[in-house]
């Protein structure tokens, strides 16, 4: 069970502990009865290269990682009327790749793929507040956000490692070496009911289970069914966690992929899941235990589809269409919405007249009761 303390005083005190405590619900209430009736409610066009998406299941935001002529982005999408309502700069020679966000603190942070550093965002005022130099010398690729502890977790490749951010301080806390046990750091989740923190590893062998409390690598997972993992998360209420397997491209083009399903207890992988070409990025829905895998397709065409897996049964439940290429994966719990951040590469000789586009697919759930506040 996650305590709840005061950490102040005043209306700001209380505003922390009623979001705690709306976070705790959501994510750590009984399963929602489910009907597995998933359905796109619209699609959203956005910025060039939409690679990462993270969701603030309290204002009910959505932030897409874009970027254009090496100048990044962050698309903001209000989740009540499916618009952008604010496009945050983070300046010429930057890339936005992946997102994540603290709730609690209305704070988001995007890894900078053209540059050692991590963005900072305001999510009050949607501007950027400052940037976060780490992983030097090399990248940062993949990050979690733990909002119970306001701590950040980025993976580091060349040399394989997890830099740990303090969020009262925007300053790196710890780095942890990860070289001993994965060639390259990319995909990370975080359980934050049991402190433990999971890194997958781009060269496709294992995942790291490191202790959130020690900063010390606790197992390191044996899941060799892929040639790299690029998604990753974790329903806390189960303790499962979800992997996305990758295979090498073959003659015929990119064959079916799986997502590895380990349970956090014992550290062991207990289903393999088939899904569609090449998955990237996994999302959990922790109240309807289901798991939304992007698959971007055969890496021939520009179409691919969302995978929906049942998490009692690790079985396949449905299958939903996109129109371009599924990266990165946001869910939130709270309105039983799926956001799917599609890059879509122009492949015709008339792309200005191609109706599709880089988009946010949005998906229901399909789930019967949703909670109410």
């Amino acid at each position: 069970m996650i305590s709840i303390r005061p950490i102040g005083q005043g209306k700001f005190a209380k505003s922390m502990i009623l979001s705690l405590s709306i976070l705790a619900i959501v994510v750590l209430a009984p399963i929602a009865p489910v009907v597995h009736g998933q359905s796109v409610v619209t699609s959203i066009p956005v910025d060039y290269k939409p690679l990462g998406i993270g969701v603030n299941v309290l204002t009910n935001e959505i932030y897409v990682g874009t970027t254009v002529n090496f100048a990044g982005n962050l698309d903001v999408i209000d989740g009540s009327t499916n618009a952008i309502i604010a496009r945050i700069p983070t300046g010429d020679g930057t890339s936005t790749f992946k997102v994540a966000v603290n709730p609690i603190t209305n704070t988001v942070y995007a890894t900078n793929s053209l540059g050692s550093s991590v963005f900072v965002i305001d999510g009050r005022s949607h501007t950027l507040s400052t940037t976060i130099p780490i992983c030097d010398p090399g990248s940062p690729s993949n990050l979690a956000v733990d909002w119970r502890r306001n701590t950040v977790y980025v993976s580091c490749s060349y040399p394989a490692a997890l830099a740990v951010i303090d969020g009262r301080t925007n300053t790196v806390a710890a780095t942890i070496s990860l070289s001993a046990y994965i060639g390259n750091a990319r995909p990370v989740a975080v359980n934050i009911r049991t402190d433990q923190i999971y890194v997958g590893d781009g060269s496709g062998s294992n995942v790291v289970a490191i202790d959130g409390k020690t900063n010390s690598v606790t197992a390191s997972i044996p899941v060799s069914v892929s040639d790299f993992h690029l998604g990753i998360d974790v329903n806390p209420r189960t303790n499962m966690i979800y992997v996305s397997n990758d295979l090498a491209y073959g003659p015929t083009g990119w064959p079916d992929g799986s997502v590895s399903v380990i349970n956090g207890s014992s550290n062991t992988v207990i289903a393999t899941v088939p899904v569609g070409p090449l998955p990237f990025g996994v999302g959990v829905d922790s109240r309807t235990n289901e798991v939304f895998v992007a698959n971007s397709g055969t890496g021939t065409s520009n179409t691919g589809s969302v995978s929906v897996i049942d998490g009692e049964t690790n079985a396949v439940v449905a299958t939903v269409a996109a129109p371009a290429q599924p990266i990165d994966i946001g869910v939130n719990p709270r309105t039983g919405l799926i956001y799917v951040a599609e890059y879509y590469i122009c492949k015709s000789s008339s792309c200005s007249s191609d109706p599709n586009a880089n988009s946010v697919l949005v998906i229901s759930s399909g789930s019967s009761d949703q909670e109410e506040d």
